[in-house]
């Protein structure tokens, strides 16, 4: 049997056409043979998730994290245990799972690990859902197992995998909204129930709303997509309703977790949102409103866009070109919508200013393998053809040989590139952040004021709050100035100047300024970025003040 991932009814069955799935009449199947049926559809479908996301799995887990990392990575390192609130847009969803992983993961780890260890689990399920909707769409399971591994061991997909990071999330809640997706379009189309399929899709959206801001990106695609698959839907209004009340209230009851958590106090609390104005700046992110920047001239864009494409996924992003063609005369609402997903995602980066703006192409570049995908079982089909009339007497020997040569093709550049590509994201010696913190914490007085900025907060406040270190040090960072209307770094320092002992971390272009005001000391045995001990005041800004 083809490994075609088909479903069947009492009174029909899906066909291959070479295109789209058609239904046929045919008579009713017996009670033996249709378990059967089902088992080995499952079984395939497990096969290709396994295929994919194990080797996955044991890649990223070798050159994972090992500890607390710096800037974003150690703020969500300690999130989740303490149930705390992330910076903008809050992660509610994904804070929720970060705790659920700190407890489920306990044998693997500290915390730190653990929260590392959960994007490699999520990254590399994501990459085997990707080869399961390819392998649904194609109706070849190696062409869905070659273009999952070929998406897993990019280097974007590989480096989100390795650290805690909302983003990892993202990937693995949009592959599985388009596995949804495409699965009822499928049965949709067959004549099959698939009304569930649509709210659990809805769901799944609500999710990832709850998790990053970048799924409002999502929705003219999808909105395109199940218009052109089934026009009727405006007239289910029941339908219509219940999917908009399960997006609606997943979302709401996710975000519900920022207030209500606030309220409490928690270690972590970034704006306080427990009122409706604070609440509004860390869900839609005010204070990034200024990082946009110009776009690039179009042709640069269309430039950097296909190296890149090109340097992450190889001949699989070639593909893509057949794949797009293809696919526009046999799932064109499929293609409209992934392409619709490529193009605004990609618009709103390119405009975008963020210290890893590639996390922010990752669902386009799954787009892109998708795609890709499409592209190869094309060739397949062609293939198909030209044997029937080549070699008839030796079809299964041929398709197999076809199919086989297409999966070393396209895996085989991408494996070539695994080792080159390992010695450049592996982390797993990477201990850095630990280094510096145990430095820093043999190095400070007692009862010591530290202000910090947000890349060296982050783990101070890891710590600090989930380990138990140094807690007679406060932390003062930027953040905790403006929610604490504490005023300016500077007048901090000025505060507690002469009460407490006073380290400042900062920016190095910050330091100037500081050293024209206060007379600083270079703290010895400090591994990593600079620490200085602030002793007093430059005597020609005591007579300033005066």
């Amino acid at each position: 049997m083809n490994p075609d991932v088909v479903e069947a009814s009492d009174h029909a069955q899906v066909a291959d056409s070479g295109a789209l799935a058609v239904v046929q009449p045919v008579p009713a199947p017996s009670v033996t043979a249709l378990p059967t049926a089902r088992v080995s559809t499952r079984v395939r479908i497990a096969v290709c998730f396994l295929a994919v996301a194990v080797p996955a799995l044991l890649l990223y887990v070798r050159t994972l994290m090992p500890d607390m990392g710096f800037w974003d990575t150690a703020e969500f390192q300690a999130v989740g245990p303490v149930l705390g609130i992330a910076h903008p847009t809050g992660y509610p969803a994904y804070t929720l799972l970060l705790w659920l992983g700190s407890v489920v993961l306990q044998p693997f780890g500290n915390e730190a690990y653990r929260a590392n260890l959960l994007s490699a689990l999520l990254t590399a399920a994501a990459c085997g859902l990707v080869g399961i909707t390819v392998a649904y769409l194609t109706r070849r399971l190696v062409v869905g197992i070659a273009t999952g591994i070929v998406f897993a061991v990019a280097a974007q997909t590989w480096a989100i995998g390795l650290h805690a990071d909302p983003h990892a999330l993202h990937l693995f809640l949009v592959a599985a909204l388009l596995l949804l997706l495409v699965v009822w379009a499928q049965r949709q189309r067959a004549g099959l129930r698939a009304d569930r399929l649509l709210i659990a899709a809805a769901a799944i959206f609500g999710v990832a709303l709850a998790n990053h801001a970048l799924t409002l990106l999502l929705a003219p695609g999808i909105g395109l997509y199940v218009l052109i698959t089934y026009p009727g839907i405006v007239r289910r209004f029941r339908l219509v309703t219940t999917c908009a009340a399960a997006l609606v209230v997943t979302t709401v009851v996710l975000y519900a977790y920022l207030p209500i958590r606030s309220a409490m106090n928690p270690p972590l609390d970034y704006a306080n949102p427990q009122t409706w104005d604070n609440f509004s700046y860390l869900v839609f992110g005010q204070q990034f409103t200024a990082t946009f920047k110009a776009r690039p001239p179009f042709f640069d864009a269309i430039s950097q866009i296909a190296h890149y494409n090109w340097d992450q996924l190889g001949l699989l992003a070639v593909l893509a070109l057949l794949g797009t063609a293809a696919g526009l005369l046999r799932r064109a609402a499929l293609v409209l919508m992934l392409f619709a997903w490529f193009a605004l995602t990609w618009y709103f980066a390119l405009g975008y200013e963020n210290a890893d703006i590639g996390r922010y192409y990752l669902v386009p570049l799954m787009c892109v393998a998708i795609v890709g995908g499409l592209g190869a079982g094309a060739i397949l089909d062609a293939a198909k053809s030209l044997r029937t009339r080549i070699a008839p007497a030796r079809r299964s020997l041929v398709r197999w040989a076809a199919a086989g040569l297409i999966g070393i093709v396209l895996v085989v550049p991408a494996l070539v590139a695994v080792p080159v590509r390992f010695r450049s994201l592996d982390e797993s010696g990477d201990h850095a952040a630990r280094a510096w913190l145990d430095s820093l914490g043999a190095a400070m007085a007692r009862n010591a004021v530290i202000v910090s900025w947000w890349s060296y907060s982050t783990p101070m406040w890891y710590g600090q709050y989930v380990e138990g270190w140094r807690p007679d040090v406060t932390i003062i960072d930027d953040r905790t100035i403006l929610d604490q209307n504490l005023g300016s770094a500077m007048q901090v320092i000025d505060s507690n100047l002469g009460k407490r002992p006073v380290y400042l971390i900062r920016v190095p272009g910050d330091y100037p300024s500081y050293m024209q005001r206060y007379t600083m000391v270079n703290v010895p045995g400090i591994d990593g970025i600079a620490v200085y001990q602030v002793t007093g005041f430059q005597a020609t800004a005591l007579r300033a003040d005066r």
